[in-house]
């Protein structure tokens, strides 16, 4: 059928991708930067943090809106997956996918939308004018995001990442994410930050990042972009990484103990025949 790719082509493959959307974004005036673990692979490694093998990347909502449609309205040699574009694929972010290659989850992607190796895209959505409203709007769909999340889980299985105790409560939410549909939650996630608008913000965030409280942070941070060096090439990142690195890690250039080096992802990737 296909053949397994590797640690290192999965990462030339994904850094492409990485380049076919800077393409884009640069000849379309859409905004983007690096985000989480790739910021901090750029700044702290200059490129993917060793043990890590994935690219994230962040746009504004008004961007990202403008970049699904592009991409929904015009050949692109990278393909998309999102809920606008194919309805068993159900999250809150998009993958942008080299057509050519077939990403095989072991855990999630219950609905088995297709893509292959990809660059996770966020966005970045308005979340009012004070931490206290950011907080209460997060907290509103904390929820239905986590039964999202476990809806999307092909079976219950134990994180690498979270504490031993948490393990009840993840139980809990896949069994009542059987009784949902996903695609629904998406909409009425979506539905609760659609109408604050991005740009006039005093408060922004990820609502859909790994950080949960600490992705929400003030607007101005994500105001201004430069560009950095980042496994040879130059991508756009926050001016104003510092802030935004240490809001999401603390003491960001500290490398985590041995024991803590490991990659988030659990899929096989594989080359397409002809």
């Amino acid at each position: 059928m296909a053949n397994e790719i590797g640690l290192e082509e999965l990462k030339r493959i994904e850094l492409n991708v990485l380049c076919q959307i800077r393409e884009i974004c640069n000849e379309q005036n859409i905004k983007y930067f690096l985000d989480g673990g790739t910021l901090l692979g750029a700044i702290r490694h200059g490129g993917f943090i060793p043990w890590d093998d994935d690219i994230d990347i962040c746009m504004p909502r008004p961007d990202y809106n403008r970049f699904i449609e592009y991409c929904k309205n015009h050949y692109t040699p990278f393909g998309l997956a999102s809920h606008q574009t194919d309805f068993r694929f159900t999250e809150l972010y998009a993958k942008a996918y080299d057509r050519d290659t077939i990403c095989e989850e072991i855990y999630v992607n219950r609905s088995r939308a297709e893509y292959g190796v990809y660059v996770d895209i966020f966005p970045l959505d308005g979340l009012g004018n004070s931490q206290k409203q950011a907080l209460k709007l997060l907290h509103k769909s904390r929820f239905k995001r986590s039964l999202l999340k476990a809806a999307n889980w092909r079976s219950y299985f134990k994180s690498k990442t979270r504490k031993w105790y948490v393990e009840p409560v993840r139980f809990l939410f896949f069994i009542l994410s059987r009784l949902t549909n996903p695609a629904k939650l998406v909409h009425k996630i979506e539905k609760i930050y659609k109408d604050i608008p991005y740009e006039g913000s005093e408060k922004v965030g990820v609502v859909c990042g790994l950080y949960d409280d600490k992705e929400i942070m003030d607007y101005s941070i994500f105001k201004n972009i430069i560009e950095v060096e980042f496994e040879n090439e130059q991508f756009a990142i926050l001016e104003r990484y510092d802030e935004f690195l240490t809001n999401l890690y603390g003491d960001y250039m500290k490398l985590p103990p041995p024991e803590k080096r490991v990659t988030h992802h659990t899929f096989k990737a594989y080359k397409r025949f002809n």
